[in-house]
């Protein structure tokens, strides 16, 4: 007959159970995803989970579970997705005092949600077995300061570090090919960072509300920045847009405040809504001949705009492309364009003395 020992969760918070050590220990973890100290199976919340003896986690998933455990009375287990009986995964982490993380090796992911909105947490280590850092993994982590994301993460997920409000530094290793919307949108505390020339799109608020963001590299292997991209990122003072990209999302710099200058490239060919609106620092601005569609409030307040450049090729201004341009003097716009949306932003006022 089975020897039957109990099994816990680390925090404590989940019940015991009794279990068979007559298994692997791969039946082992499975059966621990089906099991929950919840009467409703839809609230479930379980995702993979590291197992301990001591502190000697079981690595070996062939391994009979009675020679495994060598005799231990109790099995513990920590869940990488904090066990709750709440079908709102908002409600934020039951590890409340939860300060430090070592993934086991082995994972391939660090599972969405896993450690959403665990606020004392302020250090992690990522095993080099992960390729996916899953959605909204380390959402809301504001005390997380650092984390280095090893060279085995091919995608991290939407927003896997939003709002995590004191990440000073992140290097993106060169084996990402995507970063995900919100991916660390909201990091206020995030100074710079560097894309690596793996990745082929910047999706949707991707780093929107970095407010401490001096400076980025986009690489030529960019070819869209999504909407929003960098909305909001008022410590950015240039950027360099390589000629890959072919798509400048909406808002894509809007309240780029401090922006001075930016080169749009010649693979561009609509400036789209909003996308340098609230830019105020930004004094000049040349379009290329590739551009045919300037849209709705595209440079609008930029009150620092004191000239543009608009070519032959340009067909259409879209309705408070140029509004409240206040250091815009003149706007020369060439016979090319057939259509002008609601003229009246086209009165800008001129420079004091």
């Amino acid at each position: 007959m089975a020897r039957t020992i109990w099994v816990q969760q680390l925090s404590g918070k989940a019940d015991t159970f009794p279990l068979s050590t007559d298994m692997t220990v791969r039946e082992f973890k499975r059966k621990l995803h089906g099991w929950l100290p919840c009467e409703d199976e839809s609230k479930r919340n379980m995702s993979s989970v590291g197992v301990v003896v001591g502190d000697r986690p079981l690595l070996n998933n062939q391994e009979m579970l009675s020679k495994a455990t060598a005799g231990a009375e109790v099995l513990a287990f920590l869940s990488i997705l904090p066990v709750t009986c709440s079908s709102s995964r908002a409600a934020g982490c039951e590890l409340e005092d939860l300060r430090e993380v070592k993934i086991s090796e082995g994972e391939d992911r660090v599972r969405s949600y896993a450690f959403h909105r665990c606020s004392s947490l302020a250090s992690v280590t990522i095993p080099d077995s992960v390729t996916h850092i899953g959605y909204s993994a380390f959402l809301g982590c504001s005390l997380l300061a650092s984390v280095i994301i090893p060279d085995s993460v091919t995608q991290i997920e939407k927003s896997a570090f939003r709002d995590c409000s004191s990440l000073a530094s992140v290097k993106i290793p060169g084996s990402v090919t995507c970063i995900g919307g919100s991916a660390f949108e909201g990091c206020s505390s995030l100074a710079s960072v560097n894309i690596p020339d793996s990745v082929t799109q910047i999706e949707k608020r991707a780093f929107q509300g970095c407010s401490s963001l001096a400076s980025v590299n986009i690489p030529d292997s960019v070819t869209c920045i999504g909407e929003s991209g960098f909305k909001d990122c008022t410590s950015l003072t240039s950027v360099t847009i390589p000629s890959s990209v072919t798509w400048i999302g909406v808002s894509a710099f809007e309240n780029c405040s401090s922006l001075a200058s930016v080169n749009i490239p010649d693979s561009v060919t609509r400036i789209v809504r909003s996308s340098f609106r609230g830019c105020s620092s930004l004094t000049s601005v040349t379009i290329p001949s590739s551009v045919t569609w300037i849209g709705e409030s595209a440079f609008e307040n930029c009150s620092s705009l004191a000239s543009v450049n608009i070519p032959d090729s340009v067909t259409r201004i879209v309705k408070s492309s140029f509004r409240d341009c206040s250091s815009l003097a003149s706007l020369n716009i060439p016979g090319s364009v057939i259509w002008i949306e609601n003229c009246d932003w086209l009165v800008c006022p001129s420079p004091t003395s």
